[in-house]
């Protein structure tokens, strides 16, 4: 049966403890987990980047702000049944400020982004005892997201690797958007058979530019995710979104009717 959660955030936590929502799991961030699991002692966790402001490429790799410990602490913590990540960036150095990740230092040669993002890969599931997931990622021009969002990348990455997918439908429409074309010309480059989770939510707009804004899903996010639940088995389906209350439900009651079909 395909589990259906939702980002943990204080909206949706209200709606839990109300009893009015009622969800598989929580997917957490790793800076959270602690908060998160001594609110909800038994309640199944699912860990999404044990660590913020850290990239796959950073010459230090695993040890960069000790990388490898804190993922293995917070997976223990968090008791995930798998571990997924964003698959970036193309700098060693980055932060996250006005809606995307950016670039703090200088871009590198995309055969090097492509041999640190597997070698990294190939040392965390050395290193960890459950399934990797990777995250494709919204293409945004500020240094950190260039290659790592072409499809032709995370083919490679994935297959080099024996990785699986996390694939974000909001983050789909962003890169295909900046490459100008179709998000269903983009999607049909993904291995989607790899997908194990799936991210909903709605991108916007912001001074011309399609951002990854986590709006309300639209009629046509259904449909696509129709589309891609029929040529995928994924084992989970997260819910992205923390604004209003009565859409949480209303959106969480028809991914539960699509997900019955």
């Amino acid at each position: 049966m395909i589990q259906l959660g939702m980002t943990d955030c204080p909206l949706v936590r209200e709606l839990l403890h109300s009893g009015d929502l009622q969800l598989d799991y929580l997917e957490v961030h790793g800076p959270y987990v602690e908060d998160v699991r001594q609110e909800y002692p038994d309640r199944l966790m699912l860990l999404h980047n044990a660590l913020y402001q850290w990239s796959l490429t950073h010459r230090d790799g695993l040890e960069h702000k000790d990388a490898s410990k804190i993922t293995l602490q917070r997976l223990a913590l968090a008791r995930s049944p798998w571990y997924s990540l964003h698959l970036g960036f193309s700098v060693e150095e980055v932060d996250f400020y006005d809606e995307a990740m950016q670039g703090l230092s200088p871009l590198q040669p995309r055969e090097l982004v492509l041999e640190r993002c597997i070698t990294r890969l190939k040392q965390l599931k050395s290193l960890l005892p459950v399934p990797i997931l990777i995250e494709n990622l919204d293409y945004n021009p500020t240094q950190a997201y260039e290659y790592v969002c072409e499809p032709a990348f995370i083919q490679k990455v994935l297959a080099e690797t024996d990785t699986w997918l996390l694939f974000d439908l909001a983050h789909a429409r962003v890169s295909a958007h900046a490459f100008d074309i179709s998000v269903e010309d983009y999607i049909s480059q993904l291995p989607l058979e790899k997908i194990r989770q799936i991210h909903l939510n709605h991108p916007g707009w912001r001074e011309g530019r399609l951002v990854d804004a986590h709006l309300a899903l639209e009629e046509d996010d259904y449909q696509l995710f129709e589309q891609i639940l029929s040529r995928c088995q994924p084992w989970s389906v997260t819910l992205e979104y923390n604004h209003d209350p009565e859409n949480i439900l209303s959106q969480i009651k028809r991914l539960r009717e699509i997900l019955k079909m």
